[in-house]
């Protein structure tokens, strides 16, 4: 595996593409909390049920929360290096050099899981910086990190699935920047309010999006109509969407026509 993941990083190194959407997501996670921060100590401190997100243990969920606005960013890297393979037929080139089928796809499949530990890191690093700054105990709901890395699979599998099904890169991420900035959230706003309150919540994304509520918590608890499902159910729903994403991506990269 270490072999196959240094035969993709010479893929990627020299793409421009690769390193201005890391440099973004890599910039935009500190730069939303430094924000937060900010709009926190002028406006929602002095509010009623302000508090301090930025103290230890909360702001392990605090930056999770805020980080996961970017995460789609990754998304759509994965999904532009798997149409490329496609697009370029580098796929084809691979088989024809010695590889098989399997070790391609678990080349993808640890290209997609170094994502997920990159934005995990992050998590944690940022967290620690301003988690630091306000005091607190750092031991406390370490199992947020878990959660976080979670949430970022169930969005990167997603992609995975979009594009290997896909070949059209833009196409492909027009449909999942939509879907997860703004088709899920309508959806689980129909199924919450219009057919069963938290249905919402098994949708993909918005299972995932409710064990990390951030800050949001608040209005959710204003609107709430009934008493949430446990967290394990939101954590099962998660591990299955993930499963199936991942078992079809296999499943279609198996069987493709090269």
């Amino acid at each position: 595996m270490i072999q196959l993941l240094k035969i993709e990083w010479l893929k990627v190194k020299a793409y421009r593409t690769f390193w201005i959407l890391i440099s973004i997501f890599t910039a935009a996670a500190p730069l939303l909390c430094s924000a937060y921060l900010s709009i926190n100590k002028q406006v929602l401190a002095k509010l009623p049920f302000g508090g301090t997100p930025f103290a230890f243990p909360q702001v392990w969920e605090t930056v999770a929360w805020l980080t996961s606005f970017m995460t789609p960013v990754m998304g759509i890297l994965l999904l532009i290096l798997l149409t490329n393979e496609n697009n370029f037929r580098t796929i084809r080139q691979n088989i024809i050099d010695g590889w098989s089928r399997d070790q391609f796809i678990a080349a993808k499949f640890g290209v997609m899981i170094g994502m997920v530990l990159y934005i995990t890191l992050l998590v944690v690093l940022t967290a620690l910086v301003f988690g630091m700054q306000h005091g607190g105990d750092a031991s406390q709901n370490l199992h947020i990190i878990l959660w976080s890395a979670l949430q970022s699979l169930t969005y990167l599998s997603a992609a995975f699935f979009l594009g290997t099904f896909m070949k059209r890169s833009g196409i492909a991420i027009a449909i999942y920047v939509f879907y997860c900035y703004v088709g899920e959230f309508m959806a689980a706003g129909l199924l919450d309010f219009k057919v069963k309150f938290h249905l919402g919540g098994f949708l993909p994304m918005e299972s995932t999006d409710r064990l990390l509520p951030g800050e949001g918590k608040i209005f959710r608890k204003l609107m709430e109509q009934a008493p949430p499902p446990d967290v394990s159910v939101y954590i099962l729903t998660a591990c299955a969407y993930i499963a199936l994403f991942c078992f079809l991506s296999w499943r279609k990269m198996k069987k493709a026509d090269l």
